[in-house]
């Protein structure tokens, strides 16, 4: 540094902090820590300010020989350090601001003083002393480049590396500089302090500094390793209002039965370079088989089916996603899966959700079965057994719990305003996709499972949505579901981006969509010759899949039936099981039989009873569910089956499967030998799944033979075996 300060005996008065601006900070509500704390230039005058909780005198260190003292004449050396006077006007109750004056001797060009993190030693009331970095010496934070980026909605550099909490060296300041960065982005707030256990939630303690014209608030807080310790923010809304918010972009949490908190991560996946994390990856050879087999347009020639699982619930016994790894991945090779598909795994507030209404943990694992590095394990194993990963991303919505994304900085800033920004029926906030930032949050998001949890698989839940502005209004249901609604070109353009991202930067991970209606249109296929889709002008959103529930619920109305009612059953004038080939190449397909149709009762329980079977009626039931899975294995497109289907079992969060109990019973067991028999000949057999998007893939033989429930037909692939 190319000056000197004097020491003077006292402030001057034109350089006296005001009373506002302590009231201010003794309130929480200083909107400008910057502008009072830290270095203060003023003419020629400098004055050092700080403010430091549960302090009992503070002193700033002359490393660089830069304080002078008092007479400029005087033969004595520097002083070693230099005391801060304590500000008379402070509260009694945090007398913690102090300040020192200095004249300026040095180059007329002051801009210097701006690039000075200085020391300090710290005398506490309690006793114990420490020396550290002054916090609001540090100057900005987070790259201006960075900022101007992600407030243009770009994720090239993960906007989870930058904001949230990471402990880091923060050495673009000062090399070797330890600590914990800290961001967040309110732009509505009129001040925002950091809060936790580390400084005993006292939101006094660390006012946090804005970036005005990104609404970034950040703050280091050098030396301390707070890792897995809470922290929130407490934000003083723009009508002066406070309330305590979880951090969006938290990469850890409690487990919810603790509270709602966000921890400091001790899992950061963005930080290992720095401080060695504790898990590595061993699934190279998966990722380079996902990549050639899936990585070009050759992937839906590949066998795929899906085991959609709830992990909460799938082993009760379980406590840890380490403890399920190996016995789920036994069940899947028994069963010939080639894949599964987890329930939301974010963290989520409510049991009864299920996972789909996350509050403000879209990127962080949900604790309740363990950490990130945990579920690393999980995944890892499932890739060292050839069983790829999908999950589902909720990107429509999320709760609103007050501690949430809801009004973040007093006004709806991750949602919509007025009516948009709820989803009728749901009690959610839709996400507002209009905003830069918000588009950053989601689409970051999905990078960050694919990065750094090697995800080979979104499954989009709720797409409707997202392409409609009234999806939920029960009056307008019809509307919808035939692909008519009001449309959100907000959100249509963001799941253009997400699919187009994701396939540029992720080669061979797979998106799907659970999209409803008759939207037009969602994957990419190619058109096929006489179809519906070559017939219309068309801008598909660039999905991999699509989940047909349209399939599903066909084919369980029909099977629910009885058998008279059967052979009269249509479609749109074509026989029930038949009308799904009237749109069958209009997409590429997923055929689920998911968490949705079990809620209540089984596949098995909605199968058609039959009166006259007497005793043997579950028998019959049982029959009927395995031609059902036949049928399906047996049509175009992936199978997907909810955990418990392959035994005829029902689900609820609150009452996990006993499947102890379901292997004593003969009928549950012939039915998981079933689906284990017909899952190996789909995997085996080319042309159950070699073309099943195209039309010279599947003949008709027989539609309905004279009415009596017999369909006939078969399925072909080139230069292979018909089946």
């Amino acid at each position: 540094m190319d000056f000197q300060l004097q020491l003077l005996e006292k402030t001057p008065e034109a350089c006296t902090v005001s009373y506002d601006d302590v009231q201010l900070l003794a309130d929480a509500q200083q909107p400008n820590p910057k502008h009072v704390l830290g270095v203060q230039v003023m003419g020629q005058h400098v004055v050092l300010r700080c403010w430091v909780s549960g302090a009992r005198s503070v002193s700033v260190i002359n490393e660089l020989d830069i304080f002078l003292p008092e007479c400029a004449d005087a033969k004595e050396d520097p002083p070693e350090k230099v005391p801060l006077l304590p500000v008379e006007h402070c509260p009694p109750e945090c007398p913690w601001l102090f300040e020192r004056a200095f004249l300026y001797g040095g180059k007329e060009d002051k801009s210097q003083l701006q690039h000075w993190s200085f020391q300090i030693c710290v005398q506490y009331s309690g006793g114990g002393t420490s020396t550290l970095t002054y916090l609001h010496s540090l100057g900005p934070l987070l790259p201006e480049s960075f900022l101007t980026g992600w407030s243009h909605g770009m994720t090239e550099t993960p906007p989870a590396s930058m904001f949230g909490a990471h402990h880091m060296e923060l050495y673009t300041h000062k090399p070797g500089l330890w600590g914990t960065r800290f961001a967040v982005w309110a732009p509505g707030a009129h001040s925002v302090s950091l809060v936790g256990d580390f400084n005993f939630w006292d939101k006094r303690a660390h006012p946090m500094c804005c970036r005005e014209k990104f609404g970034v608030w950040e703050l280091f807080l050098p030396m301390w390793d707070l890792r897995g310790q809470k922290y929130a923010y407490n934000i003083v809304t723009g009508a002066l209002e406070e309330v305590i918010k979880a951090d969006p972009y938290a990469l850890e949490f409690v487990d919810p039965a603790e509270g709602h908190d966000a921890k400091i991560p001790e899992c950061d996946d963005y930080s290992r370079s720095a401080w060695h994390g504790n898990y590595t990856w061993t699934d190279q050879v998966w990722l380079a088989q996902r990549l050639a087999k899936f990585g070009g347009e050759m992937w839906s020639s590949q066998p795929l089916s899906i085991y959609e699982v709830h992990l909460g619930s799938w082993a009760p016994s379980a406590t840890n996603y380490r403890d399920i790894a190996q016995p789920l991945v036994q069940h899947l090779k028994e069963l010939n899966f080639t894949a599964v598909e987890f329930l939301p795994v974010t963290q989520y507030p409510c049991d009864q959700s299920w996972g789909y209404q996350c509050a403000a943990g879209l990127y962080a694992v949900d604790r309740r079965l363990g950490t990130p590095d945990d579920f690393r394990y999980l995944i890892d194993t499932l890739h060292n057994n050839g069983i790829a990963v999908f999950m589902d991303f909720v990107g429509a919505h999320f709760a609103k719990d007050e501690w949430g994304l809801v009004n973040y900085s007093g006004t709806p800033q991750y949602e919509y305003e007025g009516t948009l920004g709820e989803i009728p029926g749901w009690g959610t906030a839709r996400y507002n996709y209009s905003k830069a930032e918000v588009q950053a949050y989601l689409l970051g998001a999905a990078h960050h499972w694919i990065d750094h949890f090697h995800i080979d698989g979104l499954r989009v839940d709720a797409v409707a949505a997202m392409i409609y502005k009234n999806f939920g209004r029960e009056e307008d249901g019809d509307e919808i579901m035939a692909g008519k609604g009001r449309l959100n070109e907000d959100g249509i353009a963001l799941l253009k981006r997400l699919c187009v991202e994701v396939r540029t930067r992720h080669p061979g991970v797979l998106l799907s969509a659970e999209e409803s209606t008759n939207f037009r249109w969602v994957t990419d296929r190619p058109a096929e010759n006489g179809t519906e889709r070559q017939r219309d002008d068309f801008r598909d959103l660039g999905f991999h899949m699509k989940w047909n529930m349209g399939f599903t619920y066909d084919a369980l109305s029909y099977f629910g039936s009885s058998f008279k009612e059967r052979r009269s059953l249509d479609t749109f004038g074509w026989k029930r099981l038949a009308w799904f080939l009237n749109y069958a190449y209009n997409e590429r397909w997923i055929l689920p039989f998911s968490h949705d149709n079990m809620q209540r009762k089984s596949l098995v329980d909605q199968m058609a009873e039959d009166k006259n079977a007497g005793e043997v009626g579950e028998d019959v039931r049982f029959a009927q569910m395995r031609v059902l899975l036949l049928y399906t294995i047996g049509m175009l497109g992936r199978p997907l089956l909810f955990m418990g289907a392959e035994i005829g079992e029902s689900w609820s969060c609150a009452e996990p499967i006993d499947w102890d109990a379901a292997a004593l019973d003969p009928q549950k067991n012939l039915l998981r030998r079933w689906v284990a028999k017909l899952l190996k000949l789909y995997r085996d057999i080319p042309c159950l799944h070699r073309q099943d998007d195209r039309a010279d893939g599947f003949h008709w033989l027989d539609k309905d033979s004279g009415s009596q429930c017999v369909y006939c037909w078969k399925r072909m692939a080139r230069n292979e075996l018909q089946a």
